[in-house]
């Protein structure tokens, strides 16, 4: 969702363009450019849906040292 409003100034533009009052269509350019940004987008939301880490519900625990003095990176516990 937030992708489509992001494109959405673009898809304004576009539509001024071919709703003008001389009429023509947008740019071929223009509309394959949206037509693979909305695809990159749906493609990365998708991939962000299915991997199988569960975050939603966790607790947000920050970068700290380990016993050893190394450094253990942030991480989500718990989960649902």
């Amino acid at each position: 969702m937030a992708i489509l409003l992001l494109l959405l100034p673009l898809l304004a533009w576009l539509l001024w363009r071919w709703l003008r009052p001389e009429g023509g269509r947008p740019p071929r350019w223009a509309v394959i450019l949206v037509a693979v940004a909305v695809t990159i987008g749906g493609a990365a939301a998708l991939f962000v849906r299915l991997t199988d880490e569960d975050v939603v519900g966790g607790v947000y625990v920050p970068p700290s040292l380990g016993p050893d003095g190394r450094v253990l990176p942030s991480r989500i516990e718990g989960g649902r």
